[in-house]
């Protein structure tokens, strides 16, 4: 390589990344540093010289730490709601949509653990309109209240109406749907945290996940359900 060569070769200018792009970077890099060093010891000069960026430039695309946190826990519910093809289908008996979306829930957790802790384990303000809030109980709410549903309200409505026809068809037992689906995700989030943060324990991952769904289904469905039987 001549003189010239390697002359051009380092001035050549980087590739300026789209807006979209640098955002899915900034997001990426926030996640592996929040996760490392924890929220409260990672700022946004760490974050922009983690990607590679004035600190000035970051705030083009997030406003504080807060909205980029907001970021990687949308991007999380963005794969939570992906894989609820899995069991949206309707030709599936309603209480088997129920049992797959049980299990899509701790897969999921499963599959992205640093996330889940973000995004389940820490107390923080940009995680707080991932809440349950009652906007997400009927449609069109956002709209009238001039604030969009999160990813995470949207993804937890989705057990909420699929509990919701379970109770009013009559295929678990009668109580209030809310409710319900509280405990249904309280179950959920119990069997996540536990595998993800006792590693060292000796778990039968598998066999748990499926006896605390069984559990959890023989408590809601009637004692005459047939679905009871594969319990």
């Amino acid at each position: 390589m001549t003189i010239e060569t390697k002359k051009a070769k380092k001035s050549a200018p980087r590739r300026r990344l789209a807006p979209e792009e640098r955002r899915a970077q900034i997001i990426e890099a926030a996640r592996a540093l929040f996760s490392e060093g924890g929220l409260e010891r990672v700022s946004m000069r760490n974050i922009a010289r983690h990607v590679g960026i004035t600190q000035a430039a970051i705030y083009q695309h997030f406003e504080d730490k807060d909205a980029i946190l907001f970021a990687v826990a949308e991007r999380f519910f963005v794969q939570l709601i992906d894989r609820k093809t899995k069991y949206d289908n309707p030709a599936l008996p309603p209480v088997d949509r129920l049992r797959l979306a049980m299990r899509n829930y701790v897969e999921n957790g499963l599959a992205n653990p640093e996330e889940y802790r973000l995004v389940f384990m820490t107390d923080a303000p940009g995680l707080r309109r991932h809440a349950p809030a009652n906007l997400i109980k009927q449609e069109g709410a956002g709209d009238a209240s001039g604030i969009q549903p999160s990813r995470g309200q949207i993804a937890y409505s989705h057990l909420q109406e699929l509990v919701r026809e379970l109770v009013e068809n009559g295929h678990i037992r009668k109580g209030d749907p809310e409710t319900i689906a509280e405990s249904i995700w309280a179950a959920g989030h119990g069997t996540v945290s536990l595998l993800i943060t006792h590693v060292d324990f000796l778990w039968r991952a598998d066999q748990l996940i499926d006896t605390q769904i069984n559990l959890l289904m023989n408590g809601l469905l009637p004692d005459d359900s047939p679905a009871r039987d594969g319990a």
